[in-house]
């Protein structure tokens, strides 16, 4: 399942978009509106959208990790 460029929302909004670079099988790397890259557990996924390509987090903005 192809999920780069689909968008990242956490529970309290938008984080960015699924980057290219994806690693370990148990993380996705998320380019941050600012630029910034994160990482993001593959635990945290919640839900996926495929028809308005988003994925939904059960975790804040805060609670992510830089890459």
């Amino acid at each position: 399942m192809v999920l780069v460029g689909y968008t990242v929302e956490a529970t309290d909004g938008e984080v960015g978009a699924i980057d290219r670079r994806t690693y370990d099988g148990r993380k996705v790397v998320v380019a941050a509106r600012d630029g910034a890259l994160l990482n993001v557990d593959v635990s945290a996924v919640e839900r996926i959208d495929h028809r308005d390509h988003r994925v939904y987090l059960g975790i804040s903005r805060r609670e992510l990790q830089p890459r």
